[in-house]
């Protein structure tokens, strides 16, 4: 386990048992929804139903894949749709998705009623090394990446890596860009592990995803809200940032979000 300011994160095979035994203890009897994306639902969703057996009567709701989904339209349809179903305080909101679904999850949850609890399950490489940790939740606004959010802890993140399996080599590449980046910025062990790492194996990736995740665990749990030394974890964003609002302008040239962070680093 690793703690992010006040919220523990579990890594490893038992990680989904620890969400079930949190839904059948301090969460017994809330309701309960699973937002993901198309993706996700296909793909993932049936291993944690397997795993969360007490998920199997939650609400799901869906959005589209992509950062198109990180829109205030997108939050107002999921609010309304929260009320259309009677989502009280005591509700619990299941994020199973990548970043895009971390982060617009964690926002609506932290603003409906003037917020509800939710737990992240990432299930890309970038979720689980960075993005689903540290409670950062952002929309975009007017072509601004994260221009509109709020600092909001989930309960817990659940790290099962067996959801890496799903993906393709670039967005498993994608969520290489930022552990590379937390070696580059906190350890230098964890950066010549990196390089000599066979990216392509997940069985070896497994203990650099558990190092990248304290990584970014320990830098946030020294400064929660940013006004110091978590603005390392920045290194590569300002101009990554601008790449990747640039390219999602650019019919046919779309970045993935670690991509534009690694042009950032090199810049």
């Amino acid at each position: 386990m690793v703690t992010a300011g006040n919220c523990p994160g579990y890594l490893g095979q038992r990680a989904l048992e620890h969400l079930q035994g949190w839904l059948r203890g301090e969460a017994d009897g809330a309701r309960r929804f699973i937002l993901g994306d198309d993706n996700t639902l296909e793909h993932c969703l049936p291993e944690l139903l397997a795993h969360v057996p007490a998920l199997a009567e939650a609400e799901i709701i869906q959005v589209r894949h992509g950062e198109s989904s990180k829109d205030i339209e997108v939050c107002r349809a999921l609010w309304g749709h929260l009320a259309e179903l009677a989502a009280d305080r005591h509700t619990v909101m299941v994020n199973l998705g990548g970043g895009v679904v971390t982060d617009l999850g964690g926002f609506v949850a932290a603003t409906y009623k003037r917020g509800i609890r939710f737990v992240n399950v990432p299930t890309s490489l970038m979720g689980m090394v960075d993005a689903a940790i540290g409670g950062k939740t952002a929309i975009d606004l007017n072509g601004v990446k994260n221009l509109v959010g709020v600092f909001a802890e989930p309960e817990a993140t659940y790290i099962h890596a067996p959801f890496l399996r799903t993906l393709g080599k670039r967005e498993v590449l994608n969520g290489v860009a930022e552990m590379l980046k937390h070696g580059l910025v906190r350890d230098a062990g964890h950066w010549n592990a990196m390089c000599a790492a066979p990216l392509h194996d997940l069985a070896a990736l497994a203990p650099l995803i558990e190092r990248s995740a304290c990584i970014k665990a320990s830098v946030v749990a020294e400064d929660p809200r940013e006004r110091g030394p978590r603005k390392l974890l920045n290194f590569g964003h300002t101009v990554g940032h601008a790449v990747e609002a640039f390219a999602l302008e650019s019919p046919g040239r779309s970045l993935l979000h670690g991509e534009a962070v690694a042009v950032g680093m090199v810049c």
